[in-house]
């Protein structure tokens, strides 16, 4: 059949380029509403090292915190003089917001990059980020971030192998062990197979019950009031009376705190605190003046035994006490003179006892006495009738014819 030869008209290329641009908008829209695909949204590139993939591949899922916010670009080796133990870089591109928030605040330098499995069973792996604390400082474009790799189902493959190696090798003795008890072997065979033991066990089982239901008897007893416990439980005037007493004793904390009586005034009067403190001072004070005169009594007590001193000479010194002993005895010989002579004198003995006796003898002395006044009286006129007027006495009359 001849080909026809058909123009496209303009009407028809605008219609075609419709349906291209309404074809791009829908795949647009399908893949930005599955959150994994959106060209205007701006990316940022981090790094985390791990010493094993174990499972990560370019597409794995970045998480922050359980959010996800990103994939894995690359997981590369790194060179083999790297002398880091962590071969293995992922590189991270994840979205520079999250929440109207930079990305950059909510991942800071102390947080921790960790291989997650995505399920149980499989070994696929993602990552999750740990989010930074204000320790850290925000992250900058292809920061390399601090890591950490969970526990893989390999590993705990390998650690149950591992206790079940332990296990078997622990098996073998475990069994000897029962047999050994199974034969009365050992202490546990002892134990496990000796019925004196096993009596014995009993007999202690029924003093136990014994001793519980004595127990139980007594506090039954004191449950009814009976002996001195029981009263202690069970007497009300005996709770009354700790009560009152409880009652009295709150009184008297009362009054000590309200400064009342002898006893709140000790404790609340600073006055009397300071009294107090003054006389312990004073006692302290004299305290150690009674330990100086202490010692100065030693001084004295060991000069003395020293014969130092006129004490200690008249303690130590015969020929001292012995001249001392002569004048006492010459002193008391003296006084009893003295004693005679006043009795003779009272009796009008001698000289002294006719003046102290013989009245004649005073009037006479008086008449001398009163004739010494009298005679110095003249005596004192003259000379003041002298001193007032002394032509009286110096006139001189001289005559020739």
């Amino acid at each position: 059949m001849p080909r026809r030869n058909q123009k496209i008209t303009v009407s028809d290329l605008r219609v075609g380029i419709f349906v291209l641009a309404a074809l791009l908008l829908t795949a647009f829209l399908i893949l930005n509403s599955t959150g994994s695909f959106n060209p205007f949204e701006k990316k940022m590139r981090l790094k985390a090292r791990f010493v094993s993939a174990d499972g990560l591949h370019p597409g794995a899922d970045v998480q922050l915190a359980g959010v996800s916010i990103g994939k894995v670009e690359s997981v590369r080796f790194l060179e083999p003089d790297s002398e880091e133990p962590e071969r293995i870089e992922a590189t991270l591109t994840v979205a520079q917001e999250l929440d109207r928030k930079p990305i950059s605040e909510l991942i800071r330098t102390d947080s921790a990059a960790q291989l997650v499995a995505t399920s149980v069973l499989g070994n696929d792996k993602m990552i999750n980020i740990s989010p930074g604390t204000s320790n850290g400082t925000p992250i900058t474009e292809n920061a390399l971030l601090k890591s950490s790799a969970s526990i893989s189902l390999n590993q705990l493959t390998s650690t149950g192998n591992d206790l079940l190696t332990q296990m078997k090798k622990l098996a073998a003795p475990a069994n000897e062990i029962m047999q050994k008890a199974n034969r009365g072997d050992g202490t546990l065979g002892r134990i496990i197979n000796d019925e004196q033991l096993y009596e014995s066990l009993e007999a202690s089982i029924d003093e136990i019950r014994g001793t519980m239901q004595r127990l139980q008897t007594t506090v039954d007893k004191v449950n009814r009031g009976e002996g001195t416990a029981g009263r202690l439980f069970n007497d009300p005037s005996l709770y009354e009376g700790l009560n009152n007493t409880v009652k009295q004793l709150e009184a008297i904390s009362g009054d000590i705190k309200a400064g009342r009586g002898t006893a709140g005034r000790i404790v609340n009067d600073d006055a009397l605190y300071n009294e107090t403190k003054a006389a312990v001072t004073e006692l302290r004070t004299a305290a150690t003046k009674m330990s100086e005169i202490a010692d100065d009594v030693r001084l004295i007590t060991a000069d003395l035994r020293d014969g130092k001193g006129t004490v200690g000479r008249l303690l130590k010194d015969e020929k001292l006490q012995n001249d001392v002993e002569s004048t006492v005895e010459k002193l008391s010989s003296t006084v009893s003179r003295l004693d005679i002579m006043l009795r003779d004198a009272q009796l009008g003995k001698g000289t002294i006892g006719r003046l102290v006796t013989d009245e004649t003898l005073y009037n006479s002395i008086n008449q001398t006495a009163n004739n010494v006044a009298t005679f110095t009286g003249e005596g004192t006129k003259l000379l003041d009738d002298f001193r007032r007027n002394p032509k009286k006495y110096l006139s001189i009359k001289l005559s020739l014819f």
